[in-house]
């Protein structure tokens, strides 16, 4: 899944632009929390600040099923190792899965694509 960039966005990608809250979720077998009960929960790798964008949406017909994607795009200045596709954006409330991971200029910026997952 490719969604291209502008110039134009590029530009409006400032400092000042990564105006929102997110939580990266790293994946984690199911284990005990600090009272020894078992957890579904992912373990929080990081909350960061960043930009998001929507992407144009998905429909697709597969196997006797219709099924709607509202893909999101998250901007992050470039860290190593930030997100990987394994891993899950918190976000509104929303778990989003990651679908891709894309460096845009050399090492400026991150540009993911993730899924809301359907609840």
């Amino acid at each position: 899944m490719r969604v291209a960039t502008s110039a134009a966005q590029m530009k409006l990608m400032s400092r000042g632009a990564f105006d929102r809250q997110v939580t990266i979720l790293a994946p984690a077998p199911a284990g005990t929390d600090e009272w020894n009960e078992a957890t579904d929960e992912p373990p929080v790798e990081l909350v960061i600040w960043a930009k998001i964008a929507t992407s144009p949406g998905i429909e697709r017909f597969s196997s006797g099923e219709q099924a709607a994607l509202s893909p999101m795009q998250f901007f992050f200045h470039w860290r190593p190792e930030l997100v990987k596709p394994v891993y899950s954006i918190l976000y509104d409330g929303k778990t989003f899965d990651v679908k891709s991971v894309e460096e845009l200029g050399r090492r400026q910026r991150l540009r993911v694509i993730a899924v809301a997952r359907a609840d």
